[in-house]
């Protein structure tokens, strides 16, 4: 069966549709997928996870919609105690990007790119340590 020739550029526009409808929804979706627990900590615009167990800090990027039950959270608790940086304990899904990318300040270990964010408490169970960074020359 031969294709008629005018029907080759739809043909081709609409798998390339096709293509960039896939990829533009989801564009973390090479990144190793996965679901963090810990502190959360949303200051001065800076968004945080540092993970149960882990000395690791992440930086938090996604939308509005996903972020702002924890972000809205974690300020408010900063604000009530009258202490900056008092985070909440959240669970994060998204992909991760290790080593960070270019434009992310120095210090941090990753970058989880949010697909999804829970507040599961404001205090960090006993289950959840979240140890500190070893500091230079200890």
């Amino acid at each position: 069966m031969r294709i008629p020739r005018s029907s080759i550029p739809v043909f081709g526009l609409l798998s390339l549709l096709g293509v960039s409808a896939c990829t533009s929804a989801t564009p973390y979706a090479d990144l190793p997928q996965t679901t963090v627990r810990g502190l959360y900590v949303s200051q001065d615009g800076a968004q945080t996870l540092r993970p149960c167990g882990a000395a690791d800090i992440h930086w938090i990027t996604g939308s509005d919609a996903v972020l702002e039950p924890v972000r809205t959270r974690s300020e408010a608790r900063s604000m009530a105690l009258g202490q900056p940086h008092q985070g909440v304990y959240a669970e994060v899904s998204g992909g991760l990007e290790t080593p960070p990318a270019e434009g992310v300040p120095v210090g941090y270990d990753g970058v989880l790119h949010a697909s999804h964010a829970t507040l599961l408490a404001d205090h960090l169970p006993p289950s959840c340590v979240a140890t500190t960074p070893a500091t230079a020359g200890a």
